[in-house]
C-alpha cells in the first residue's frame, strides 16, 4: 500500500481503499486504536520547558551511571526542531497564520501564509487562525481545510496523525496519509463501506471482539470518507 506514494498525481480508486488501509493497519500498531490521546491547550510554555529541561537532566545522570564509557549520550527532538518565540506582550498578532503540512511522503505547504486552517481532532473540529492559543491535538479521519485566502480554499481527507498550534501563529499538521478530496474515488469508499458494515456485523455475531473492533474502525474511516465525498459536491 505504501507504493500508492509513488503514483501520479491523479489518485485512483486504489487511492481511496488506501487511505483506510493505512489508518487501520497504524491503528492496529497502536493497539485497537484505544490509546487515549487528548486535545489539550498549554498557555505556560515556560514552564513546560522548564519540566522538560530538568526530565532531560535526569535522563542523562541516570545514563552516566549506567551507560558505557564509549558511548556518546543520547540527542534528543529539542535539538533538531526548531525554536519557535513567544510573541512579546501587547505585538500585534499577524495578519496570516504561517502552516507547514506534513506527510510521509510529501510537503504540500511548507511555511504557506494561509487565512485559517480547518483541523478535524479527535474531540471536535476547531479553527486555527493567526493569534490562536497554543494546542497539541490528535487528528481523527476528516477533512482538513486550508483557507489560503478569501475565496481560495484546498480540501485534504487525512486518515490519522497530529496537530501543533504555537504561540508565534504558526501550525504544524503531521498526517499518517493524506489525499486531496476530488481525488477519493466515490465507488471505492461506497464498496469499502458495505464491506466493513457486513465485516462488523459478522464479527459482532461471532463474539469476536478484535475483529469487531478492526471492523468498526473501517465503518468509520469510510464513513469519513464518504461524508467528505458527499459534503464536496
Amino acid at each position: 500500500m505504501w507504493a500508492l506514494r509513488a503514483v501520479a498525481s491523479q489518485l485512483t480508486r486504489a487511492q481511496s481503499t488506501g487511505v483506510a488501509a493505512t489508518y487501520l493497519r497504524n491503528v492496529r500498531t497502536l493497539g485497537g486504536g484505544m490509546n487515549p490521546f487528548l486535545r489539550r491547550n498549554y498557555s505556560d510554555e515556560a514552564k513546560d520547558a522548564s519540566a522538560s529541561e530538568a526530565s532531560k537532566e535526569a535522563f542523562l545522570k541516570k545514563w552516566a551511571e549506567v551507560a558505557p564509557s564509549t558511548l556518546d549520550p543520547p540527542s534528543f527532538a529539542s535539538e533538531f526542531a526548531a525554536k519557535s518565540e513567544k510573541p512579546a506582550d501587547g505585538a500585534p498578532v499577524p495578519s496570516k497564520l504561517t502552516f507547514n503540512f506534513y506527510l510521509p511522503h510529501e510537503k504540500p505547504y511548507s511555511a504557506a501564509e494561509v487565512d485559517m486552517v480547518l483541523v478535524p481532532a479527535v474531540t471536535g473540529d476547531f479553527g486555527v487562525m493567526p493569534g490562536h492559543v497554543p494546542t497539541a491535538a490528535q487528528l481523527r479521519p476528516g477533512v482538513l481545510t486550508v483557507q489560503e485566502d478569501e475565496g481560495t480554499s484546498k480540501k485534504f481527507f487525512v486518515s490519522s496523525g497530529f496537530a501543533f498550534v504555537h504561540a508565534d501563529s504558526t501550525a504544524d499538521v503531521c498526517a499518517v496519509e493524506a489525499f486531496p478530496v476530488e481525488d477519493l474515488d466515490a465507488a471505492t469508499v461506497e464498496a469499502g463501506l458495505a464491506d466493513y458494515t457486513a465485516k462488523l456485523a459478522s464479527a459482532t455475531s461471532g463474539g469476536d471482539d478484535y475483529e469487531a473492533a478492526a471492523a468498526q474502525i473501517g465503518v468509520e474511516v469510510y464513513s469519513a470518507m464518504n461524508a467528505a465525498i458527499t459534503d464536496s459536491k
